[in-house]
């Protein structure tokens, strides 16, 4: 079976969305932060409305880039990366950076993103107490790790529950590691432990681990992130 990186597209949507959440949906933690009456399948098809406003906002620092399967063009994984902001506006790495909207797409895609948020977050995503107390340690930990910067980030890495170890991670992740390397940038990304071999194997050292009990609100294990750094090759 062949893969190839490709360019993401407002048009990718539904197979961005339903690769996205199809492994999110696998994460008891991440399925813990909905409300109980959401259902899976309402997951996916809203997040196909909110994948092309969040493919074309923010692209001066945003790159995204897709994996497909060659043979049926199905998307079966996704990288979203954000450059430091010295190198925002430069035509850095333009292949993996979403072309420009025209205004009626934007309109469009923008309406099609708000039906299905409030207040900048999912409908149906929990706030308050909850995701606070889940939420702050990371946020500390991402602060002291990136005061060493400037960063790479690779912001969101999946792949399809499919096709897990077949190297669609890796060739995601080689791809983005080629620009930190020729802009000698150093690469950051907060990780969960099923990934972690995956960065060490390409070179990421891990420089904290956070593990954040929440039985209190009816977590039955501890959510445990990874903080690794890779340097770049020189």
């Amino acid at each position: 079976m062949a893969f190839a990186v490709q360019p993401c597209f407002p048009a990718d949507a539904p197979g961005l969305a339903t690769a996205m959440m199809g492994a999110r949906l696998t994460d008891p933690h991440w399925v813990k932060q909905w409300e109980d009456n959401v259902l899976p399948e309402d997951i996916i098809t809203k997040a196909i409305d909110r994948v092309p406003w969040n493919l074309i906002n923010g692209r001066d620092t945003k790159r995204h880039q897709k994996v497909i399967d060659v043979a049926s063009g199905q998307v079966v994984g996704y990288a979203r990366w954000l450059l430091p902001s010295h190198l925002a506006k430069n035509d850095v790495w333009q292949e993996a950076q979403v072309a420009e909207a025209t205004s009626d797409e934007r309109a469009l895609f923008e309406k099609l993103s708000q039906a299905y948020t409030k207040n900048g977050r999912p409908i149906g995503l929990k706030s308050g107490k909850e995701m606070n107390y889940r939420s702050a340690p990371l946020e500390q930990a991402d602060e002291r790790v990136t005061r060493d910067g400037p960063f790479l980030t690779l912001d969101y890495l999946t792949t399809d529950p499919s096709f897990w170890r077949r190297g669609v991670g890796t060739m995601l992740v080689e791809s983005g590691l080629q620009i930190a390397d020729q802009y000698k940038l150093k690469t950051y990304v907060m990780s969960e432990p099923a990934a972690l071999k995956l960065y060490l194997n390409l070179g990421f050292k891990l420089v904290e681990t956070v593990s954040t009990d929440y039985s209190q609100y009816g977590g039955l294990e501890p959510m445990v992130h990874h903080f690794l750094v890779r340097e770049p090759f020189r």
